[in-house]
């Protein structure tokens, strides 16, 4: 049943009929999914490919002429073999521009931790060359298998599920409907009265993504994202689980009923 029809329905149903609303939030990705190995080998096979039919490495528009990062540049590079009258060159004679043998891909060498003293024109220091060491995909709180924590499963989609006292099993928080409240709107202030005010979110739409029934109880489920700040509960057991994990957690007829709305 769709969620209009359920709601068309409930609407004109009979008064012992409960209708609740439900918040499927989630964080999304904060980094790119790992490569696979065919995916590695492709990207480094275009690499490869990029690196010998692309035009020389412009290095005097990276490295100021005269500068202390040029000559660190400058001296960390091979040397190509420059062609010399009446020497046979038995794999061809040598093809140089601007410093390049061009019949080879160019192989840039960068210099590490290099600073510039020097002042410039204006009397400013000229910026720093830094080599750029990326973070570990592997955070503290994946090490600690900390699930109420945002930090962790960067690659993954998170979801946020509750355990309520009087409740056996793990669900997405829902929420009693107020009078004169809509759904979605009951579900933002819902959220923020069991997880605190330090949470700001984006509802996907105001449309219900999932209606599911239980007996006379309607609860209609509103998709959202979390944009900034965190959710902070002072009585209430929280996770916050990847798609795998959520099967894990829930029950089995709630994971069929609800898996197919998770990414």
């Amino acid at each position: 049943m769709s969620a209009r029809r359920a709601l068309s329905t409930a609407a004109t149903a009979s008064p012992s009929n409960v209708i609740k609303t439900g918040l499927i939030i989630s964080r999304t990705p904060i980094v790119s999914k790992t490569p696979t190995k065919l995916e590695s080998i492709y990207y480094e096979y275009q690499s490869e490919l990029e690196k010998r039919l692309t035009w020389t490495f412009p290095h005097w528009y990276y490295f100021k002429k005269g500068t202390l990062a040029e000559k660190a540049y400058t001296k960390l590079q091979k040397k190509p073999i420059f062609k010399v009258p009446d020497v046979f060159y038995p794999r061809g004679v040598p093809d140089l521009k601007h410093g390049r043998e061009r019949s080879e891909k160019q192989v840039i060498v960068l210099p590490e931790d290099v600073v510039e003293t020097s002042s410039g024109e204006e009397g400013g220091e000229s910026a720093m060359l830094k080599k750029i060491v990326p973070n570990s995909r592997v955070t503290e709180a994946d090490q600690k298998k900390d699930m109420q924590s945002l930090e962790r499963a960067l690659e993954e989609h998170l979801y946020l599920l509750v355990k309520e006292n009087t409740k056996e099993n793990w669900e997405f928080p829902t929420f009693d409907m107020a009078n004169g409240s809509l759904l979605h709107n009951r579900a933002e202030a819902g959220l923020k009265e069991i997880g605190g005010p330090h949470i700001h979110t984006w509802t996907v739409s105001n449309t219900p993504c999932k209606v599911l029934q239980d007996g006379q109880t309607n609860t209609f489920y509103i998709k959202s994202h979390i944009l900034a700040g965190k959710f902070a509960p002072t009585d209430l057991e929280f996770a916050w689980v990847t798609k795998k994990e959520f099967k894990d957690k829930v029950s089995e007829t709630y994971y069929t009923q609800m898996s197919h709305l998770l990414n």
